[in-house]
């Protein structure tokens, strides 16, 4: 058993790139996490890291044992998936990736209702600006947004969700109102900086052609709710999701604009690494986020 908590410890420590990182994760001392890396090579007779102040990398040694005791922990964890499935229990510890706004103003309060029908459950939630790699950072689910590029995931699509273009009513007064994407690039667009896209490129669809265009202006961030904010006050115009700004535009402090071109969508879905097993803990959220999600429906009303 502690052969195996020491692969399991030693797969968490490469995962996390320092002794620091994996101290914080494991809640213990710096010096507690460097003292049980220094007993497994002392036991196994090799130096797994080279090791300063500041960086660590993988020796040979460490190579061989990072990639065998990956291939165990997943052969360990796919054997408790299959019993647990034969029980029906849901427990576990689940850790779930979302973006900062969607986490916030939605995740926060789905998670505290699954919590309450699956107390058995540990959840770590972690937001993040950017979608994080689950598998280099052991996450179970990540909800993400439109098109997924990573297709070595499994996903489940859970909402149909659209972008919208729009502004407010200031704005317009003193810029007027585009009626062709292409008019965009005399606009000034508030951009948001995210993941790895184009950030400058609005992509629309109208009767069968894609259009491209290329936007400018004086405000980007890599926050979605300091974007909408900006365009509240006036500052420019905004490609954001549907939940993010309905209710703006339901109480006219925001205009939706150029209605009749469709933007790329952004449909919200969830996406995990597991293959013939999945654990129920993961099935029963994913799940539950189908359900919830009928019942809450996106975009939110405040």
């Amino acid at each position: 058993m502690d052969a195996l908590r020491d692969l399991e410890f030693f797969v968490l420590l490469c995962q996390k790139g320092s002794l620091s990182a994996a101290a914080r994760e494991l809640d213990v001392s710096a010096a507690a996490t460097s003292k049980r890396l220094a007993g497994i090579e002392k036991r196994l007779g090799v130096q797994l890291l080279n090791r300063n102040t500041r960086t660590m990398s993988l020796t040979a040694a460490g190579e061989i044992y990072v990639e065998e005791a990956r291939k165990i922990a997943h052969s360990v964890e796919a054997l408790e998936n299959r019993l647990n499935q034969q029980s029906g229990d849901i427990h576990g510890l689940l850790r779930l990736n979302a973006s900062l706004g969607f986490g916030r103003k939605y995740m926060a309060a789905m998670v505290s209702e699954f919590i309450a029908r699956y107390p058995k459950v540990e959840i770590q939630m972690h937001l993040s600006d950017h979608p994080l790699d689950l598998v280099a950072s052991s996450y179970d689910i990540g909800i993400r947004f439109g098109e997924l590029p990573d297709s070595t995931l499994h996903a489940r699509k859970l909402v149909s969700h659209r972008r919208l273009i729009c502004a407010a009513p200031a704005y317009i007064a003193r810029h007027g109102t585009p009626t062709h994407p292409d008019q965009l690039a005399e606009h000034n667009c508030l951009i948001l900086r995210q993941n790895e896209d184009t950030f400058s490129i609005w992509k629309f669809e109208h009767a069968g052609r894609d259009i491209a265009v290329r936007v400018s202006g004086n405000l980007s961030c890599n926050d979605g709710e300091s974007i909408v904010a900006w365009a509240l006050a006036g500052h420019g115009v905004i490609q954001r999701a549907e939940w993010e700004v309905s209710r703006h535009i339901a109480c006219g402090e925001l205009v939706e604009l150029l209605a009749d071109y469709v933007l790329p969508s952004a449909d919200i879905s969830a996406v995990y690494h597991y293959q013939q097993f999945v654990p129920p803990r993961v099935r029963a959220f994913i799940d539950f986020f189908d359900e919830y999600v009928k019942r809450a429906p996106v975009p939110l009303d405040p």
